[in-house]
């Protein structure tokens, strides 16, 4: 059967700065309720169409891996990558075809992308690429383990689980027509236990007992797995409980909450958010007043503002990331103009300098890259960010390591005050 892509409908990064696409359909927000306040009315199994008595989704279950293949994997590079800069390299020797979704999966070991040829991964820090072939979307990791989504097209494919080690693949969760009316697969998330998926609402398949759950309605912009909750940022936060489907906002939420980002051993979590004013009166996709930093820690359960621009001198921040101690993410370079367009396309466009802040002295730097186009989403490793990056002359987005300790960068730094007092 001839594969068709899904056009997911969400933020995209194309042509080295971010552009809107029709946001994700939010039912009374995500999920349930007009202020997400608990309404998922817990898990229950089923619930998709057909799935009960002879349904695809149920029947696609099979505790039994198969389909060990690694031997037939292609290895690729790294010869022939593009030049991205001083203190930079390319870590996939693909390009990336999901710029437009939630870009690269990263765990502490492994670092993932959709590309031309199939599922592209190396090891964090590795410099040669292995492609699991085929035309997957929506990729998630955990551990040694990748959840994707194999597109048969609109209304007809199936959510698929593979161990990037043995290569041993099981199907998660199978839809099509005439059940599945025009629905599909949205988004995936993985953690020890569950398979989550976004098909007509949030789902888990338990990978020891194959029972399918359903959390509630909704969808969500991000999604991320910890070991114990779901991450769902849909211009709020919500943390998923999913044993029971309770759900709770991770902080406030008052204003948007914007681009939440896990960090790759999933015990920190970071967003844009915009209660700060001028923040108030923000929205994904046009106008955007300040923003800053916050980041939530699942261990101590606290949340932190990071930076504090608001409200004598906002400026324009985007992506981030957290983990091993920092917070990343990109902004307007001290010397803008205008640091703080209000449009959310001049927004992304000006925030061209990458960012750090030392989550443990306070310390906030600022770098301009000679990158020649702003970073994509990111993922932290030690004092290395991965991120993505337009390679200008090819028109291919890839996926780069950029060494924070490179001897020729020279960053302009500042201690935030009373930080940790």
């Amino acid at each position: 059967m001839t594969r068709s892509r899904l056009r997911a409908t969400r933020l995209r990064w194309l042509g080295g700065a971010l552009i809107a696409g029709s946001p994700l359909v939010l039912f009374g927000g995500c999920p349930g309720g007009s202020d997400g306040a608990s309404g998922a009315g817990g898990a229950s199994t089923g619930g998709v169409a057909g799935d009960s008595g002879g349904g695809s989704g149920g029947e696609a279950w099979d505790p039994v891996w198969h389909e060990s293949k690694p031997k037939d994997w292609q290895t690729v590079g790294p010869e022939g990558n593009p030049d991205c800069g001083t203190g930079c390299r390319v870590a996939l020797n693909l390009p990336m075809t999901n710029p437009a979704g939630r870009g690269h999966g990263s765990t502490a070991k492994w670092l993932v992308s959709q590309s031309p040829l199939g599922v592209a991964f190396t090891t964090v820090g590795g410099s040669s690429t292995r492609v699991v072939p085929g035309a997957f979307l929506q990729l998630s990791s955990w551990a040694d383990h990748v959840a994707y989504l194999d597109s048969f097209g609109i209304g007809d494919g199936q959510i698929q689980l593979t161990s990037l080690i043995t290569g041993e693949t099981k199907i998660v969760f199978r839809y099509s027509p005439p059940e599945s009316g025009k629905s599909s697969s949205e988004a995936t998330a993985l953690n020890s236990k569950y398979a989550f998926f976004i098909y007509k609402g949030i789902r888990s398949r338990n990978l020891q007992t194959g029972e399918l759950s359903y959390l509630g309605p909704g969808a969500c912009y991000s999604l991320c797995a910890t070991e114990s909750a779901l991450l769902c940022e849909s211009g709020k936060i919500y943390v998923i409980d999913p044993e029971n489907g309770d759900q709770k906002k991770i902080d406030d939420g008052t204003e948007l909450q914007f681009e939440g980002s896990c960090s790759a051993d999933r015990e920190q979590y970071a967003w844009i958010d915009y209660r700060d004013p001028p923040g108030p009166g923000s929205n994904p996709f046009f106008t955007r007043r300040g923003g800053e930093v916050y980041v939530h820690d699942f261990g101590t359960a606290k949340t932190i503002r990071a930076t504090f621009d608001s409200p004598d001198e906002p400026r324009a921040k985007i992506l981030p990331a957290v983990g091993d101690g920092l917070a990343v993410w990109s902004e307007a370079p001290l010397s803008a103009p205008d640091p703080n367009p209000p449009d959310y396309g001049d927004y992304y466009a000006v925030s061209t300098a990458l960012a750090t802040l030392d989550l443990e002295t306070g310390k906030r730097c600022q770098l301009l890259t000679d990158t020649a186009s702003p970073l994509g989403h990111k993922s932290v490793h030690g004092r290395h960010v991965y991120a993505e990056w337009l390679d200008k002359k090819a028109n291919e987005t890839r996926l780069v390591d950029i060494d924070l300790d490179h001897p020729a960068f020279q960053w302009s730094c500042q201690m935030t005050p009373g930080w940790g007092q």
